[in-house]
């Protein structure tokens, strides 16, 4: 049996992640899904077919990422894992990605202490930005991204901590990681895709729709083989559904943090 973990179900990177691999996209057999979320309920009502008939083996775990015994029990024999536990919201305190990264590392690090010779190394599906990425180019100007990358560096300099987390847990042999590197993500509550492309280097588009992005991480992990280890940078092909003012307020927001000290 295949066992996917998906770490934060309900936001919208992991909902897309989960449509993808509810679906027969794929047809993964035999595949169970561990799924770990704060709220059951908040999932159930977004997913109400997974309390139905599916052909996948879904387990709901409950709980903070922060608690050991139910993250151990919700990545434990899992092939690979999403995590999908992250913020679009910076300020100076955020270290949602760092401390997922660390709690995550200790839980693989005492299973394989219990598994010992049983213990199966997993592949980690780790979601960046582009904007962090020097092999694939924003089709913006170069101004532009350094005001972006600014403006929510706290978001930035999480995601660059839990890398390092990450690098170093693969170094000592506990897990593969590959980082997805996309653009902009819109359209968080399109479940249609219209396309997309993998790529390691080139310029890639200026956004991409959340559900593409899902597939994509998807691809990435039953491609493993291939990308293990690689920052994989991920390009729309089709329409993107646009929302301006969303991301222009995730900005706002960020320049306040980095402008005013409190």
């Amino acid at each position: 049996m295949t066992v996917y973990a998906l770490l934060g179900a309900t936001g919208n990177l992991g909902s897309a992640i989960l449509r993808c691999l509810l679906s027969s996209h794929w047809q993964i057999p035999d595949l169970r899904i561990n799924i770990l979320v704060r709220s059951k309920s908040k999932l159930l009502q977004a997913f109400p077919q997974l309390e139905s008939a599916s052909s996948a083996t879904i387990t709901i775990f409950e709980g903070s990422i922060s608690d050991e015994n139910t993250l151990k029990a919700c990545i434990n024999g899992a092939s690979t894992i999403y995590v999908c536990v992250s913020t679009n919201y910076a300020s100076r305190k955020v270290d949602i990605a760092v401390t997922t990264a660390a709690h995550l590392v200790a839980a693989l690090g005492q299973l394989r202490k219990d598994r010992e010779s049983e213990y199966n190394t997993p592949v980690l599906l780790f979601n960046r930005s582009l904007a962090l990425n020097s092999d694939v180019q924003l089709p913006v100007p170069g101004f532009i991204k350094r005001f972006t990358v600014f403006a929510i560096w706290y978001i930035y300099e999480d995601l660059l901590k839990a890398g390092a987390v990450y690098a170093g847990a693969e170094k000592d042999g506990l897990l593969t990681y590959i980082t997805a590197d996309g653009p902009v993500l819109m359209g968080p509550n399109r479940t249609e895709a219209t396309g997309y492309k993998l790529m390691e280097r080139g310029k890639s588009s200026a956004a991409l729709n959340y559900a593409d992005f899902g597939i994509a991480m998807v691809e990435l992990g039953q491609r493993r083989e291939e990308f293990g280890g690689k920052v994989v940078g991920i390009s729309a092909t089709g329409a993107v559904q646009t929302d301006i003012l969303g991301n222009i307020w995730i900005i706002i927001l960020g320049l306040k943090s980095r402008l005013i000290p409190f």
